[in-house]
């Protein structure tokens, strides 16, 4: 009996990593995003746009679902070219993430200061961003010769490890992410940056 246990136990650990899951397909779709959004160049924050507005519009319940904001993607994407569907992953998990990682009481002072709110939150998320993205920096600042999707997935999958508590208020702290969080921010912001 105990022989079987091991056996299936490492069937199915062999099954999850040829997975959808698997180190080599997560970094083959980073690589996508990042190409699709580094194509788009200053248009990429248009494609944000009409990606936020098409979801907004169409599921319109107060909580989009995930089916539902997939669906506009594949509309949204049906006339772009390839790699669209992975960029618009990563938009679509930070739509998903903002309400998180922006506190309530600075997205109530975004709804009375700006004109345009979203675009008030994504310069919010910008900041969160960069803050992933230098941690990101001097993580992975020994390890040349690697690309920046492998390394991007290396340290979405290490970083959290251990949990990463922020003070209240602390406003050089990105506390913990999920690895899709922390993959889709980072692919966005290295996708914009030089």
């Amino acid at each position: 009996m105990k022989t079987l246990v091991v056996v299936i136990t490492c069937l199915l650990a062999t099954a999850a990593a040829a997975g959808p899951y698997a180190r080599e397909t997560r970094v083959a779709h980073l690589d996508q995003a990042l190409a699709a959004l580094r194509a788009l160049g200053e248009g990429r924050i248009a494609f944000e746009r009409e990606l936020h507005d098409a979801v907004r519009t169409k599921c319109h319940a107060t909580a989009p679902t995930t089916s539902c904001a997939r669906t506009q993607a594949r509309a949204v994407c049906a006339a772009k070219p390839a790699g669209c569907i992975a960029a618009a992953d990563v938009l679509l998990t930070n739509q998903h993430a903002a309400n998180d990682l922006v506190s309530e009481l600075t997205r109530v002072k975004l709804v009375r200061s700006s004109t345009d709110y979203h675009a008030a939150l994504l310069g919010e998320l910008h900041a969160i961003y960069a803050l992933l993205a230098a941690e990101f920096v001097l993580a992975v600042s020994g390890s040349a010769g690697a690309d920046v999707a492998k390394r991007i997935d290396q340290f979405c999958t290490e970083r959290d490890r251990e949990v990463h508590r922020c003070a209240p208020g602390a406003s050089g702290c990105v506390p913990s992410l999920a690895y899709q969080r922390c993959a889709a921010g980072l692919v966005w912001y290295i996708a914009g940056s030089p």
